[in-house]
């Protein structure tokens, strides 16, 4: 396969997962078909079954995905000269990031859908051990050299914590979607739970 096409085959599968994600948003992922995912996503549903085999291989590529996505945000955190500086400059954006109700309908729609299904489940169970390690990194880099008077149970603590304070946020979104306002006034409290999390 020359460059050209495997380029070509990559923006056809992007426009794939853009479309079943955005038809899982809306349907859910077992009331969505392929052919509305084909039709959203501008080609048929043979060009589709080319490229994935069934629905099951979409949502797992779209957790993939995501997962690429954090872990790479993680890395250009990792690249700053610090790490707490920076995730404080950056917090209202995060805050708003996962404040969104469209993304957490996908979500917990993935998540839903991990919980009837053991395939799924190993995707998203790679995909958060892959996450948490880059995020113990990262609280280990933000601690410097006070990391090694911590035991691994006390950061890998509050790499869960930190975790669990945004993916929260997404849960909140869909209780109280007007709650993506309020993040400026969240933003002065996230970031004194940042400090704490990463001082020793």
């Amino acid at each position: 396969m020359t460059t050209a096409s495997t380029e070509r085959t990559q923006v056809r599968r992007q426009q794939v997962l853009d479309a079943a994600s955005d038809a899982f948003r809306r349907r859910g992922f077992h009331a969505a078909s392929m052919a509305e995912i084909a039709k959203l996503a501008g080609m048929s549903p043979g060009h589709i079954y080319n490229l994935f085999e069934n629905k099951d291989e979409i949502i797992a590529a779209i957790v993939e995905r995501d997962c690429e996505e954090t872990v790479q945000r993680i890395g250009e955190l990792q690249r700053e000269t610090d790490v707490l500086q920076a995730m404080l400059a950056q917090t209202e954006a995060a805050i708003d990031e996962h404040s969104q109700v469209a993304n957490a309908a996908l979500e917990l729609e993935v998540l839903a859908e991990a919980g009837r299904n053991p395939k799924l489940a190993a995707v998203v169970h790679a995909a958060e051990t892959l996450v948490k390690a880059k995020a113990l990194d990262l609280i280990r880099q933000g601690l410097g050299p006070a990391a090694d008077g911590l035991s691994a149970g006390e950061v890998e603590g509050r790499a869960l914590l930190l975790a669990a304070l945004f993916n929260g946020l997404t849960v909140m979104s869909v209780r109280l979607p007007d709650m993506s306002a309020s993040g400026a006034h969240m933003a002065p409290a996230m970031r004194r739970v940042l400090q704490v999390l990463l001082t020793p």
